[in-house]
């Protein structure tokens, strides 16, 4: 009698077989007189569409919404049901004492396993012994040995594939229904998801606080001192305040200050220095990786996830992508000293400040078996022999540099703050000295800002002191980066307390291995666009959200709060303390109480979203923003552009939505076309990549730059 092992994936099936010296490889398995090792490619079986349940579902109808089978069950998958015909003749041999399940360590490796035995009715044969290998360690020969000698009972996962399968069916209904609801009563194609309409909220919200933004001026006061020992630039602040102290409201209360200041000598009245220190940040789960691509390299996240999971699968020099983990397994430690051994020959700059300490089981920073996930953090394997300045050089070295930072010396600097006061009015200035750099060396360095050496009591008088009038910024626009950062790290976006700890735990916006494809959704449903780095909410997105936040039942969707309350249900029935029938019942009511909702409201279809279903919708709203200055016909907004209605008879009046790298809103359009010229705007970029503010201005047909005249 043989032992099958079910892994989630081909990669893995190969360790299992090279570390259990089954060398035979036969049609989607490998095979020895004692061992069985196939693999799953993700999810074999997927829910069944609508109309399998009932060929009235086929048509998309009020009448027939809610769409509620008694129970949802399985087909299928197209795409890989070669390997899905594998899985299901292995474990339907004869010759089987045991199955070890090896899918991930997680609800949804469980999900993906319990769905095959069912596929194969496994229960049938209960002589059968059922185990689970369960480890978010890397898969060395050791790991598997020790972890299939200690494999406990299938049974005690049962938590996890519930929780498993109730989040797979309560997307399932939440998307089969709000997405068909909204489609016939908003009179275009819209796809609703637990999930990516929360994280479409997000952009709306932003959209629209940067749309209705309106700047608040606010002086500052510069004071300029010359000591004997040199120049000190400093900041006038309050010091009954402790956000915005250096912010004054108003120019009669600036020219007070200066007015007080006026002739009279400034004294140092404290001089603080701290010693401060940086410990390196951890290793890379994917959505960091994501991010700093991102940031650095302007790569979206499916882009950083397909050259990841390449330099996984095809190049074997990084470790499995989809982490949300960003430790090691203590069992890692000394796979970790052969690729430093490797990296330190190929990249010895890297290493100028590497700490030997740190490579050590006690740093929990690296090494931390409690908070293992499903798998380790992302670590290079071996080295890349391609070209660094490639795409796939760039990612690989951002995760070496990383590997390498962890065990470098800390950030060491100390910072000094310097307090003058002339009269009663208080000054500040700041500066830093680097003391070690350590790991930042391999994050683009630090700054220093050099103080002149005073002692506390020494007297200048400030030989300058003018007020900048600055206004207040509107909140940047969503990054691909920053837009996961808050998936991830959501606890500002709720409210209630106990949410806030769910979302600063592990609990956010999708996961690790869906986070990028919420994002490609969006802009494939027409939802967002991506201009550079950012993410731009549309029309299109933005009349769903608007339409959904009108509902009292269904605006949950629009809302992280809801999804959080979602996951904290999920996260007790993966803990064993929740009610998976309790939960199901739950979104089942909501989902009937969201179809009634639909049908009795009066929506009136959005002017992005008017066109009927089937029929091509306006890519943009006929918004009007103002009126041109030359033809006197309406300013409308365009997908790049804010633009007169009359350019097909010549008018050629146009204010760009990128102007030199920066985005102009719709509210700042609307000021150069009311009064001729704009506020201030800071932002733009030159073509040297210097960044410059300046004022946008009608120039006969034109909008042009105006810039700061030197006074």
């Amino acid at each position: 009698m043989k032992t099958l092992i079910l892994t989630e994936k081909p990669s893995v099936a190969r360790d299992f077989a090279a570390a259990l010296s089954v060398n035979t490889r036969g049609n989607g398995h490998f095979e020895s007189e004692q061992f069985i090792i196939t693999w799953a490619i993700g999810h074999l079986l997927e829910l069944k569409a609508p109309e399998d349940y009932d060929s009235k579902w086929k048509r998309w109808s009020l009448d027939t919404l809610p769409i509620l089978p008694d129970r949802l069950s399985y087909s299928p998958n197209a795409k890989t049901k070669k390997q899905l015909t594998v899985v299901k003749a292995q474990l339907q041999r004869k010759d089987l004492a045991t199955i070890i399940v090896a899918t991930d360590a997680g609800r949804e490796g469980e999900l993906i396993a319990r769905t095959l035995l069912d596929f194969a009715q496994i229960a049938k044969h209960p002589k059968i012994l059922l185990l689970r290998f369960w480890t978010s360690q890397a898969l060395s020969k050791k790991v598997i040995l020790d972890n299939i000698k200690n494999a406990a009972s299938l049974a005690q996962y049962d938590r996890l594939y519930f929780a498993g399968r109730a989040r797979q069916s309560a997307d399932w209904l939440v998307g089969m229904n709000l997405s068909r609801l909204a489609t016939i009563k908003m009179g275009d194609l819209f796809s609703v998801g637990r999930v990516q309409t929360a994280v479409l909220a997000l952009l709306a919200e932003r959209r629209l606080a940067i749309d209705n933004f309106k700047p608040v001026p606010y002086f500052q006061i510069i004071g300029k001192f010359l000591f004997a020992t040199g120049e000190l630039l400093a900041t006038w602040f309050d010091s009954n305040k402790k956000e915005d102290a250096s912010k004054i409201e108003n120019k009669t209360k600036a020219d007070l200050i200066l007015k007080n200041c006026a002739g009279q000598e400034g004294v140092v009245t404290s001089i603080v220095r701290d010693k401060k220190m940086q410990v390196p940040p951890q290793l890379f789960s994917l959505t960091e990786l994501q991010k700093l691509a991102n940031r650095l390299y302007g790569f979206s996240a499916q882009e950083t996830l397909s050259i990841a999971q390449n330099l996984y699968e095809k190049k074997k020099c990084l470790s499995y992508p989809r982490t949300d983990a960003q430790v090691l397994g203590t069992s890692s430690l000394e796979q970790v000293q052969e690729m430093l051994t490797k990296l330190e020959a190929e990249y010895g700059d890297y290493f100028k400040y590497f700490d030997e300490k740190k490579l050590s089981l006690k740093n929990h920073l690296v090494f931390d078996d409690n908070k293992l996930t499903d798998h380790h953090a992302l670590m290079p394997l071996a080295i890349y022999h391609g070209n660094l300045s490639s795409d796939e050089g760039k990612i690989y070295d951002l995760v070496v540099k990383r590997f390498v930072a962890v065990f470098s010396a800390n950030f060491e600097y100390e910072q000094t703050t310097i307090v003058c006061k002339i009269g009663q009015e208080t000054f500040k200035a700041s500066g830093q000295r680097i003391i070690c750099l350590g790991w930042k060396m391999l994050a683009g360095g630090d700054s220093e800002k050099f103080l002149p050496p005073l002692i506390e009591g020494e007297r200048s008088k400030a030989v300058e002191l003018r007020a900048e009038q600055k206004e207040t910024r509107p909140p940047n626009e969503y990054s691909e980066a920053s837009l996961l950062h808050d998936m991830a790290n959501p606890s500002k976006l709720v409210q209630e307390a106990e949410l806030k700890k769910i979302f600063r735990g592990e609990v956010g916006l999708g996961t690790q291995a869906t986070r990028a494809q919420i994002i490609e959704t969006l802009l494939s449903r027409k939802y967002v666009t991506r201009s550079e780095k950012n993410l731009q909410a549309l029309p299109k997105g933005m009349a769903l959200v608007e339409t959904l936040k009108k509902m009292p039942i269904s605006k949950v969707l629009a809302s992280p709060e809801e999804t959080a309350k979602w996951e904290l249900d999920l996260s007790h029935i993966a803990q064993g303390s929740g009610d998976p029938k309790a939960f199901m019942l739950a979104i089942r009511k909501f989902v009937a109480d969201c179809a009634t909702e639909w049908k009795q409201a009066a929506i009136v279809a959005q002017a992005s979203s008017a066109s009927p279903v089937g029929k091509k919708a306006k890519k943009y709203p006929s918004k009007v923003i103002g009126e041109c200055p030359f033809c006197k016909s309406s300013v409308l907004e365009f997908p790049k552009s804010f633009g007169c209605k009359n350019w097909k008879a010549g008018c050629k009046f146009t204010v760009w939505k990128i102007i030199a790298g920066k985005k102009i809103t719709a509210a700042q359009a609307s000021k150069i076309i009311k009064n001729g010229r704009s506020d201030l705007l800071r932002g733009f970029k030159s073509k040297g990549g210097n960044v410059f503010s300046a004022y946008l201005v009608i120039n006969k047909n034109a909008v042009v730059f105006e810039f700061i005249k030197d006074k």
